[in-house]
């Protein structure tokens, strides 16, 4: 497997075409391949719906936060006062992802309808380099409880089926596993944002070549990832969140 950063010119806030960017890139790159992996930084999707708001048009960046996330903790009762931690988009994150990096003096909210995005790009790259095999995954960065720094995780994805299923299957020593099932969509994810990088680079893009045993579909399949919050083990940690502007 090899991870390829695709670099493409720079796009602005409020508004740029993402789309027309990364095919001019992708061209120069010399196309996507059959059974490729797509890998999308949200921020530029949100530039290209012109999900930016100036920050001197915000009096209270936490409304902003409140008004993106579906729930939400309040600043007060984190530690130091960092962040609004809110559940938005099926993660927790802190302050529903808004970004200020590379924001030229703007919000940059997260994208809106990102499944259907996911969707319709997946689609139209297929189309493109006329191929039969293609995923997509759309990312962001997190940071982790009880780690420092910040790891990629997908916000949707597109085009294969998201779980490798151990269940049933013999371990080293004949046990039969039980639960176990691989996220494959975060897990390349979290690979690609580190290639694609956080700062500079002018990278929001990245393919990942040579995935063994993706299953690749046209179906809709982003379900297949999505936890429920009522079978979730880590429930208690978030069900006490206040409700917030938005639903998932």
């Amino acid at each position: 497997m090899e991870i390829l950063a695709l670099k493409t010119r720079r796009l602005n806030p409020p508004q740029d075409d993402a789309l027309v960017a990364l095919s001019e890139a992708l061209d120069s790159f010399g196309g996507l391949k059959d059974g490729d992996v797509l890998v999308i930084t949200s921020k530029i999707i949100s530039l290209h719906q012109g999900r930016s708001i100036p920050v001197d048009q915000v009096p209270d960046k936490d409304e902003l936060i409140i008004r993106e996330a579906q729930s939400y903790l309040p600043r007060a009762v984190v530690p130091h006062n960092y962040a609004v931690l809110t559940l938005h988009n099926h993660l927790i994150a802190p302050s529903a992802g808004i970004d200020e990096s590379n924001a030229l003096d703007h919000y940059i909210l997260l994208p809106e309808k990102v499944d259907q995005v996911a969707t319709e790009w997946h689609q139209f790259f297929k189309e493109r380099y006329q191929i039969n095999n293609l995923g997509l995954i759309i990312t962001d960065s997190r940071s982790n409880p009880l780690r420092l720094g910040v790891t990629g995780v997908s916000l949707s994805f597109a085009g294969f089926h998201p779980l490798r299923d151990y269940r049933g299957q013999a371990d080293l020593f004949g046990r039969p596993m039980k639960i176990s099932q691989t996220n494959i969509v975060d897990s390349l994810a979290a690979a690609a944002v580190f290639a694609m990088g956080e700062c500079s680079e002018q990278t929001p893009a990245a393919i990942v070549r040579g995935v063994s045993g993706l299953n690749f579909t046209d179906e809709d399949c982003q379900s297949e990832l999505w936890l429920s919050p009522n079978d979730d083990i880590y429930q208690s940690f978030y069900r006490d969140f206040l409700p917030g502007g938005c639903n998932l």
